[in-house]
């Protein structure tokens, strides 16, 4: 059986969740015959009755160890005499591969550390010495601000190895052009989130068995509150915890209750936080359970709107024609809300943010939010009218 390798993906972050369980479900309606491997170091570390419950396999992190290995005569003889036995299953892997496709979310710019851009380019460099077709599912892309000796040669690996991959979808104009502009592509094209693009999974093609979706119940007129760890380390920690703190206390006077719901385990903390800044108030709910994208899909629906920080957060919200206000810290946030006409409820961490402009937004989406829940919802059948993986070809 011939392999087919997905990069980029796992399952502890909701959004890279769901677009690892999209792709394999995608992958499988047209190559039933191949095996799917995601390649995931964190979720090999899970408990082998764990990985069992889902119908693909992961692997570990083979390209980040054997990078040049097959071109570089002396380089493999180390590995042989350092790693024998993991290069020797890396290669019989990667020998039987037919096409590997990557599903990162964003983690190929001068926003990223060296190393997280260097793992990515490790993939496509491997790939390239077994001469494997790639395909770059819908992702962010930059800026290319690289600075110093190591940004020059990240540079200057991204301009030899993109030029190799078969198509590079691209989520946002900007990176599009920047794309285009820099490296002189040719093999770019614009194309709409995968999650944003997908109607349905069958989860068939996910889990060997029938999954157990269990969720909280949920108090009718409620509100959402997903953070991102992301937006303390990019803006000042406080103000964006005083950001979330005063945007509670104004939907308090106002709804039911407030749910704080994470969307990434790396955001439970921050949840846990918030919810401590309201230790006496029960209308303050810490939901610590830890959903997966399909529970999430679920209780998402269950909210008159929904305030986000995490990308896929909102997209789930949109899929179900649920308004967000969105507090983001990159180009993808305003350009998926100017997608469906929502930019008047984009606020961007990086800059300030006054209570008066909270207050304003709040007031706009109640008295607003039926109108935007229809927008949304012509704008999403619009979009889901073509599927992505209609460009994958074996």
């Amino acid at each position: 059986m011939k392999n087919i390798i997905i990069t980029g993906g796992e399952l502890f972050n909701k959004g890279a969740q769901a677009m690892t369980f999209i792709t394999v479900d995608e992958i499988k309606k047209r190559f039933p015959d191949h095996r799917i491997l995601v390649l995931s170091e964190m979720d090999l570390q899970r408990p082998k009755k764990e990985q069992e419950q889902y119908a693909f396999s992961f692997m570990g992190w083979y390209p980040i160890k054997f990078a040049k290995c097959q071109s570089n005569p002396i380089l493999r003889a180390l590995c042989l005499l350092r790693n024998q036995k993991e290069l020797m299953e890396a290669e019989a892997i990667y020998k039987n591969t037919d096409l590997m496709i990557d599903i990162s979310g964003y983690a190929l710019g001068s926003n990223w550390s060296k190393e997280t851009c260097n793992r990515y380019l490790d993939h496509l460099e491997f790939a390239k010495e077994f001469r494997i077709p790639v395909y770059l599912m819908p992702q962010s892309f930059g800026p290319f601000e690289f600075q110093g000796d190591e940004g020059e040669k990240i540079d200057k690996r991204i301009a030899e190895l993109l030029p190799t991959v078969k198509v590079i979808c691209a989520r946002e104009q900007e990176g599009l052009q920047q794309l285009k502009e820099r490296y002189h592509l040719k093999n770019v094209i614009l194309s709409n989130d995968l999650v944003l693009n997908n109607r349905r999974i069958n989860l068939n093609n996910i889990y060997r068995g029938k999954p157990e979706i269990s969720l909280p119940d949920v108090i009718p007129g409620s509100i959402a509150v997903i953070p991102n760890q992301r937006n303390y380390e990019v803006a000042d920690e406080s103000q964006v915890q005083n950001f979330y703190v005063f945007m509670i206390k104004k939907l308090l006077q106002i709804f039911p209750a407030v749910y704080l719901i994470s969307h990434s385990n790396l955001d439970i903390n921050i949840c846990k936080q918030l919810k401590a800044e309201f230790a006496n108030e029960s209308r303050v709910i810490l939901i610590d359970k830890e959903l997966n994208c399909i529970e999430f899909n679920e209780i998402v629906k269950n909210f008159h709107f929904i305030v986000a920080s995490r990308f896929h957060a909102i997209v789930h919200a949109f899929k179900n024609n649920v308004p967000c206000i969105a507090l983001g810290w990159a180009t993808k946030y305003h350009e998926l809300m100017k997608q469906f006409s929502q930019e008047r409820y984009m606020m961007d961490v990086r800059q300030k943010i006054s209570e008066d402009t909270i207050n304003a937004t709040i007031e706009t989406m109640m008295n607003n939010r039926d109108i935007n829940s229809q927008t949304i919802e012509k704008k999403l059948r619009k979009l889901q009218e073509s599927n992505v993986f209609d460009i994958i070809k074996l």
